[in-house]
C-alpha cells in the first residue's frame, strides 16, 4: 500500500506545482455583483488550448498524437465547471461546484456534511452524538454494528464516478486538534471523452486536547466509469480500502467532571471531602488553572478501537430499444452488479481495569468480522405511457464472525452468524397531470432475517417558486447483527438474542418549499419493537461502570418533528434560520428507569441561526462571506457513548444542553481556491471573561466535553488541467 500512496502524493504534488505555475489556466465567468446575488451557477471556462497551432474541437477529424487534452464533446474553449460531473449509484448526479456560499460553510466539516443534527465529541472523527433521528432513509439490510466507526465509512453509494472533459483536481484541508491535518484529495482523468478514472485518498490525524483521544483514518478510493460512444453499453468498478481508528477513553470520570466544570476556581475541602469555612461562614475559594489544560484531565480508560474495511465493485448496464433510429435514448436496460466487501472491527485494551464490570483476562482483545457479498440483476424501462420503472433481483450472503472459541468463558454462544437472502425491488415513477408520482417496494424472499419496505412519494409544482412533497413510508427489517449475537473478554457483554422481532417503522412527511420564503418539513414516525442498547448501570456506579444490554420496546413509540428553513437578504447581509421540534411519546408511560427505560431521547428544540455579510474587496479580486453563527438545544438525556461497543447507549440520568454556542467565520475566494477561517464556540471565552465563575457546562454526551474555544483553518482548491 506504501508504494501506490507514495506514486499518488507524487503525482498530487506534481500537478499542484504544474498548477500553481500557470495560475490554474482559468478565469472567473461570473461577475462580482452575480456572486452578491448568491448565484451558485459558478461557471469557469477553462482557457482555450492549442495543439500545434490547431483548436482542439470535439468535432474535428484531424488530431495530434501528441494532444494534451482528450477532445471532448464540445471545443475547450467553451467547457465551463458545469461540464465536470459526479454520478452515483442511485442515479443522482451533480456537478463540480466552486461556488462559495453558506451552504459551502455549514458543510466545511470532517464529514463534509451539515450538522445540524449531529453533535460533534472534543477531538475531529471521534464521535458524533445524534439531535435528530431520520428512520425513513435507512439500509434495509442488517449491517455488522460498530454504528458510531461508520459516520465517515464510505459506502458503495458514497463513491462517486467522473465524468470530466480533461483532468480534474480537487484538494480540501482543514486544521485538526493538536499534531496532524485533515487532508482529503480527488484526482479525475480520462483516456476518451467516455472513459474516466478517479483516485481519491483521505488522511487524517488529530490528537485531541484529552488524553487518549487520538483520531486517526486512511480511506483510498478509486472509481472508474466507460461508456460506449452511443452510451449503450456503461461499466463501473470502483474499490476501497479504509481504516478508521480511534484511542477511547470513555469520558472524564467524576473528579475531572468536577474540575472541569468548576474551572479555575475549586472549593477547598478537607480530608472527608468537606468544604472549609472561613470566618465569615462562607466557602473558601481558590484559583488554579491547570485543569484548563485538558490534558489534565482524568479519564475512565486508555483503549483503542478500529474499523478497517475493503470493498470491490462492479457493474454492467446495457441500454437496448433505442427510442427512434437517430436518438440516442433507450427504451429498456439491464444490467447486473457485483459487491464483495469484507469488514474487521476490533477492540484492544492492555491491562484493563473495571470500567465494564468483570473481564475474563487482563488484555483484551475483542474481534468481529464481516463478510457480505451483493448480486443485483435489474431490468429498466423507459415508456411514454408507463413511466420508468425498475426490476432488482438480489442475492445477499453475510457471515458475522466473533472470533475464535474461548474456552475459558463460562458461556455457550454461538459464534458466528451465516445467512443469505433473496429479495425483489421494485421502482417506478411518472408524471401525471403535472403531478409526480413514485413507488419503491421492496420484499426478501426468506423468513430469517427478511425486510419488507414500501414507499409512495408524490410531488406537486404549485407554481414557479413553491412545490409540495409528500410521502408514506413503511418499513419491517432485521437488526444489526450485534443485536443479536455479541462475544467479549467482558462477561457483561456476551449475549446471544435469537428471538429480537424485526423493527417496524411508518412515517408519514410532508415538505413545502418555497424559493424565496423558505421551506417547512415534518415527519410522524411511528415505531413498533424499537430496539436500543440500554444502559443498565445502577445509581451508585454512574460514571464510575459502564453496563448495556439490548432492549427491546413491547409498546409502541411515535416520534413527531417539523422543521422550517428561513433565509432573508437585505443587500450585503443575509439573515438564515432553522428552527426544529421534536416530541417522543412512548406507551406505557416509562418512569425512566433501567428497567422501564425511555426508549428515544431527543431536545425539544434545536436552533441555527447565521447572520452572514457577502461582499467583495481589492478591485472584486477577492469575494469574502464573514458572519455569527448562533446554535442551542434545549437539555435532553443524550445518549452515551460506549466505546466497546463502538454504539451509543441509551440512558436516562445525566442530561446535557440548554447552552447558547457562537461560532465566528470568514470565507473567501480568489479565482477557484476559497480559503476557510472560523472561531469556534467563542461563546466560551467570552462567558468567562463577563462571569468568571461561570461553569463550564457544555457537553457533547454525558461525561464527554464539547469543544472549547478553537480557531480553525483550512481551503478547497479546484485545479482544472
Amino acid at each position: 500500500m506504501r508504494f501506490p500512496l507514495m506514486v499518488f502524493c507524487l503525482v498530487i504534488s506534481g500537478r499542484l506545482l504544474n498548477a500553481q505555475q500557470k495560475n490554474l489556466q482559468t478565469r472567473n465567468e461570473l461577475e462580482t455583483y452575480q456572486e452578491l446575488n448568491f448565484s451558485i451557477k459558478d461557471s469557469i471556462p477553462l482557457e482555450e488550448k492549442s495543439v500545434t497551432g490547431k483548436k482542439i474541437d470535439s468535432l474535428g477529424s484531424s488530431f495530434s498524437k501528441k494532444k494534451r487534452f482528450i477532445p471532448y464533446f464540445k471545443s475547450m474553449n467553451e467547457v465551463t465547471v458545469k461540464d465536470y460531473k459526479l454520478m452515483f449509484l442511485d442515479g443522482s448526479e451533480k456537478t463540480v461546484d466552486t461556488s462559495l456560499s453558506l451552504e459551502r460553510e455549514y458543510s466545511f466539516n470532517f464529514l463534509r456534511k451539515d450538522y445540524f443534527e449531529i453533535l460533534t465529541f472534543p477531538n475531529m472523527g471521534e464521535a458524533f452524538n445524534k439531535l435528530g433521528y431520520n428512520f425513513h432513509d435507512q439500509v434495509l439490510t442488517p449491517q455488522m454494528g460498530a454504528r458510531v466507526k461508520h459516520f465517515s465509512y464510505f459506502e458503495k453509494e458514497d463513491v462517486p464516478y467522473y465524468e470530466v472533459p480533461s483532468a480534474y483536481t480537487e484538494l480540501f484541508f482543514k486544521s485538526t486538534f493538536q499534531q496532524g491535518q485533515f487532508l482529503d484529495t480527488s484526482l479525475a482523468i480520462n483516456t476518451s471523452p467516455k472513459f474516466n478514472v478517479a483516485v481519491s485518498f483521505r488522511g487524517f490525524r488529530s490528537l485531541g486536547k484529552y488524553l487518549a483521544s487520538l483520531s486517526r483514518s486512511r480511506q483510498f478510493r478509486i472509481s472508474t466509469q466507460y461508456q460506449t460512444f452511443n452510451e449503450r453499453y456503461r461499466l463501473r468498478l470502483h474499490q476501497t480500502t479504509q481504516s478508521l481508528e480511534n484511542e477511547v477513553n470513555g469520558g472524564l470520570n467524576r473528579d475531572s467532571v468536577y474540575f472541569f466544570e468548576n474551572a479555575p476556581n475549586y472549593v477547598l475541602a478537607d480530608e472527608n471531602g468537606q468544604a472549609i469555612l472561613d470566618e465569615n461562614g462562607n466557602q473558601q475559594i481558590v484559583f488554579y488553572d491547570g485543569f484548563l489544560d485538558r490534558n489534565r484531565l482524568d479519564t475512565q480508560i486508555n483503549a483503542d478501537n478500529l474499523l478497517e474495511g475493503k470493498r470491490y465493485f462492479m457493474e454492467h448496464k446495457y441500454q437496448m430499444i433505442p427510442v427512434s433510429k437517430d436518438s440516442a435514448a433507450y427504451k429498456m436496460s439491464i444490467g447486473y452488479s457485483l459487491s464483495y466487501e469484507k469488514k474487521k472491527y476490533k477492540y484492544e485494551h492492555s491491562f484493563a481495569n473495571l470500567y465494564f464490570y468483570g473481564k475474563y483476562d487482563n488484555n483484551i482483545i475483542d474481534s468481529t468480522s464481516f463478510d457480505n457479498i451483493e448480486n443485483k440483476l435489474f431490468l429498466q424501462i423507459n415508456n411514454k405511457s408507463l413511466g420508468e420503472l425498475d426490476l432488482n433481483l438480489y442475492h445477499i450472503k453475510w457471515d458475522y464472525d466473533l472470533g475464535q472459541d474461548d474456552y475459558e468463558k463460562d458461556t455457550l454462544l454461538s459464534n458466528s452468524i451465516n445467512a443469505h437472502q433473496l429479495a425483489a425491488q421494485l421502482k417506478w415513477q411518472k408524471d401525471i397531470f403535472g403531478t409526480s408520482f413514485r413507488i419503491m417496494a421492496y420484499q426478501s424472499m426468506k423468513k430469517k432475517y427478511a425486510t419488507r419496505s414500501i414507499k409512495v412519494e408524490t410531488e406537486k409544482n404549485i407554481s414557479d417558486k413553491t412545490n409540495i412533497i409528500a410521502t408514506y413510508n413503511y418499513r419491517s427489517q432485521p437488526l444489526n447483527f450485534n443485536f443479536y449475537l455479541l462475544q467479549s473478554d467482558f462477561k457483561k457483554y456476551n449475549w446471544e438474542n435469537s428471538d429480537l422481532s424485526n423493527q417496524d417503522f411508518s412515517t408519514l412527511s410532508f415538505a413545502l418549499n418555497h424559493k424565496k420564503i423558505g421551506s417547512l418539513q415534518g415527519e410522524w414516525n411511528s415505531i413498533k419493537n424499537f430496539t436500543f442498547f440500554n444502559n443498565t448501570t445502577p445509581e451508585f456506579d454512574l460514571n464510575r461502570k459502564f453496563s448495556t444490554e439490548v432492549f427491546q420496546l413491547s409498546n409502541r413509540l411515535d416520534y413527531f418533528k417539523v422543521r422550517m428553513d428561513q433565509r432573508f437578504d437585505f443587500g450585503k447581509f443575509t439573515l438564515a434560520n432553522n428552527i426544529q421540534f421534536q416530541k417522543v411519546n412512548q406507551e406505557g408511560n416509562p418512569q425512566g428507569t433501567i428497567d422501564d427505560p425511555i426508549a428515544l431521547n431527543v431536545p425539544k428544540w434545536l436552533l441555527r441561526s447565521t447572520f452572514m455579510l457577502t461582499s467583495s474587496i481589492f478591485n472584486k479580486a477577492l469575494f469574502f462571506q464573514s458572519g455569527l453563527t448562533f446554535v442551542y438545544f434545549t437539555d435532553y438525556f443524550a445518549d452515551q457513548y460506549n466505546p466497546l461497543l463502538a454504539e451509543f447507549v441509551t440512558q436516562n440520568s445525566t442530561t446535557i444542553g440548554n447552552y447558547p454556542r457562537f461560532d465566528f467565520f470568514f470565507n473567501a475566494k480568489i479565482q477557484s481556491s476559497r480559503v476557510f477561517i472560523k472561531l469556534e464556540n467563542i461563546s466560551a471565552p467570552i462567558k468567562h471573561l463577563i462571569n468568571i465563575d461561570a461553569p463550564y457546562n457544555y457537553y457533547s454526551s454525558p461525561f464527554v466535553p464539547y469543544r472549547d474555544f478553537s480557531v480553525r483553518f483550512g481551503l478547497i482548491w479546484n485545479f482544472f488541467d
